[in-house]
């Protein structure tokens, strides 16, 4: 039987802030990464930009002239999309920087729209930036959600040991519960399940959701009346999904590969334990989209901006998964 031939994807990659390190660990990442000919990269950003960080720092990458017609677009080539920009601010918050930033993003965005993009992986930006340019910035997640008309979308942290899930995200702890509910949680267990199956290859993935309260139901009430029932309507849906599990034993069997993802309740409950491990290769992923969203997990570091100190790990981790997951859609 003739094996069925993979479709060529395009993946967009965005430059971040230019005044961070955004810039560098593109540059980085690709002159190390094994770039795939069933791929084409299209890299949204400012040619002075990356100028100035050859200057800087000597890092630079042989960009292809992108063509008018996509279809001329050659596996395995990385492009430069120019969206020009004048002067930036190095290493601080600016309204310049936000502006380059956002530019880039929202024409990623457009793109991967039309179709022309089957998968997105962003560079960091400045969000105090991002405000200066757009008022109601709140953050990439949100902003591809919007921009495609998603409703029901998620962040999922992903490294080769530990996949979490957010029930919440950038929340005061002491919002956290009010802002749980049985739907709101069984949301994030279904688009957990969905991706792994869909984009990771799992026919049967196994979730694990946390509690909220130290010990469980030890301490608070919100496991029997939000998390459990959401638990119980999502193994009736059919997913193999258990808890609620206190997250100190949690996290140790989800690393130990009892369990293929975890449903963390709020941030620092999912990502303490997250970056403890994959602090350098872990990667976030926008689940719900209609196409593929990632980027590494961590800022855009000021303090070693233009000084070659940066390291890409975490970019290369997410330009990977990108293409993993994009290829397993088009297959």
């Amino acid at each position: 039987m003739r094996k069925k031939k993979q479709t060529p994807c395009v993946i967009a990659i965005t430059m971040g802030d230019p005044g961070g390190v955004g810039p560098e660990v593109i540059v980085k990442s690709l002159r190390r990464h094994k770039l795939k000919s069933s791929c084409r990269y299209v890299v949204i950003g400012s040619r002075r930009v990356f100028s100035f960080l050859e200057k800087k720092t000597g890092l630079s990458f042989p960009f292809a002239t992108l063509p008018r017609d996509a279809e001329k677009l050659r596996g395995g080539k990385v492009y430069l999309r120019d969206m020009g920009g004048g002067t930036f601010d190095l290493a601080k918050e600016s309204a310049a920087n936000g502006r380059m930033a956002v530019g880039a993003i929202a024409t990623a965005a457009d793109l991967a729209g039309r179709g022309l993009v089957q998968a997105i992986c962003t560079a960091p930006l400045n969000k105090a930036s991002a405000r200066l340019a757009q008022k109601n910035f709140v953050g990439h997640t949100e902003f591809f959600a919007a921009r495609s008309g998603t409703k029901k979308f998620a962040m999922m942290f992903v490294g080769p040991r530990l996949k979490v899930t957010l029930a919440t995200i950038h929340a005061p702890l002491k919002k956290v519960s009010g802002l749980l509910s049985a739907e709101k949680i069984l949301e994030k267990i279904k688009l957990t399940a969905e991706t792994l199956k869909r984009d990771f290859g799992l026919r049967k993935p196994g979730i694990a959701v946390c509690a909220l309260n130290p010990h469980g139901r030890e301490c608070g009430d919100e496991e029997d009346a939000v998390i459990l029932p959401a638990v119980r309507r999502a193994v009736r849906a059919g997913i193999h999904a258990a808890g609620p599990f206190p997250a100190d034993l949690l996290f140790h069997a989800a690393y130990e590969g009892k369990y293929d993802a975890v449903i963390g309740m709020y941030h620092d409950q999912a990502l303490t334990a997250f970056k403890l491990v994959h602090f350098h290769d872990g990667v976030n992923v926008t689940l719900g989209l209609p196409y593929v969203r990632t980027s590494p997990d961590h800022g855009t570091a000021y303090d070693i901006a233009y000084r070659g100190k940066a390291n890409p790990s975490s970019m290369t981790a997410a330009l990977e998964l990108a293409e993993r997951l994009a290829l397993n859609r088009n297959a």
